[in-house]
């Protein structure tokens, strides 16, 4: 088992922690920080997959969840901000 597999094992058991926090999150920030956290861990986990298995298609997947992760996160905030996204 070389380094490479051992981070995969730790980014996977760290979206333990995450699901603990969108899942009983007191509030809606909360769960939304939970959220993107999550969101994170997988653009990650999806990087090293690539360079796992040399593959660019894993990197594609990545960016659009990232892009995705991000606008979502900005509409939620203002929503949650003003109580309307546009």
């Amino acid at each position: 088992m070389n380094l490479l597999d051992v981070t995969l094992v730790i980014m996977t058991i760290s979206i333990i922690p995450c699901l603990y926090r969108i899942l009983v999150g007191p509030t809606l920030p909360d769960r939304l920080v939970g959220l993107d956290a999550m969101t994170l861990v997988m653009v990650v986990f999806l990087g090293v997959y690539s360079y796992v298995k040399e593959s660019p298609f894993f990197l594609d997947a990545a960016l659009v969840l990232s892009i995705i992760t991000f606008v979502g996160t900005i509409a939620v905030a203002k929503y949650l901000d003003t109580g309307e996204v546009f």
